[in-house]
């Protein structure tokens, strides 16, 4: 999520609001500090800040993409690290593993263990069963003895 540069509605408002009491008096002056000198001084102030924020936000989205420019960079070049080692040593070897590297045949047997079961269906023997059976008690014929 990146940070939305802003504006002032409030520096507007004072604005507009200082060009209303200047048409009072340009040199108005109301008492315990509240003069169209110090008002404007304010306005000024508050618009410098607001400018040195847009900036600074501005500048952290930059930075935040370089960062992000940056990271994919390093990862890249980790791959191609890696890739080297293989290359060099081999993904076998214990310099590819040391790298960090997972040896083939260690995660292809750390792997899932599942053996498939494997129905062998012998059809003679039941066959012959039936055949040789004899009748039970009802007068059928038992399939399987």
């Amino acid at each position: 999520m990146s940070l939305k540069t802003r504006g002032s509605a409030a520096i507007d408002k004072a604005q507009l609001r200082l060009a209303l009491l200047k048409s009072i008096d340009e040199n108005l002056d109301l008492g315990h500090g509240l003069t169209i000198e110090a008002y404007n001084h304010l306005i000024n102030t508050t618009r410098a800040m607001v400018e040195a924020n847009n900036t600074l936000v501005s500048n952290l989205e930059e930075s935040r993409k370089t960062v992000t420019q940056m990271d994919k960079a390093l990862s890249e070049m980790s791959e191609r690290m890696l890739s080297g080692v293989a290359t060099v040593y081999g993904k076998n070897s214990m310099e590819y593993s040391k790298a960090g590297g997972s040896n083939r045949k260690r995660s292809k047997q750390s792997s899932s263990k599942v053996t498939p079961l494997v129905a062998v269906l012998t059809t003679q023997p039941t066959q012959a069963a039936i055949a040789n059976a004899s009748t039970n008690r009802n007068g059928t014929t038992p399939l399987l003895q």
